[in-house]
């Protein structure tokens, strides 16, 4: 599992990669890019030879005005890999 971040600078601090990555750990050949700017862009889900790659885009007007957004983020990432009942 790889996790990054496109973040605003300002924001930057509440997007924590670490505690994706240390969740999921165990799934391999997949990439999380969580995105979280001002002038959005579109989610995004695709499969090459590296494995599968995920884009969420996080609110960023939402996620600047909350406090802990890992429940947001695991949320997002539960959907997008199927972890959902």
């Amino acid at each position: 599992m790889r996790v990054v971040k496109i973040v605003e600078e300002d924001i930057a601090d509440k997007i924590d990669t670490l505690y994706i990555l240390n969740l999921f750990r165990h799934i391999e050949n997949v990439g999380i890019t969580f995105v979280c700017t001002k002038d959005g862009q579109s989610e995004d889900d695709w499969v090459d030879e590296d494995g599968r790659h995920i884009v969420i885009q996080l609110p960023y007007s939402e996620v600047k005005q909350m406090a802990d957004i890992k429940p947001l983020m695991l949320t997002c990432v539960k959907e997008r890999l199927g972890l959902v009942a």
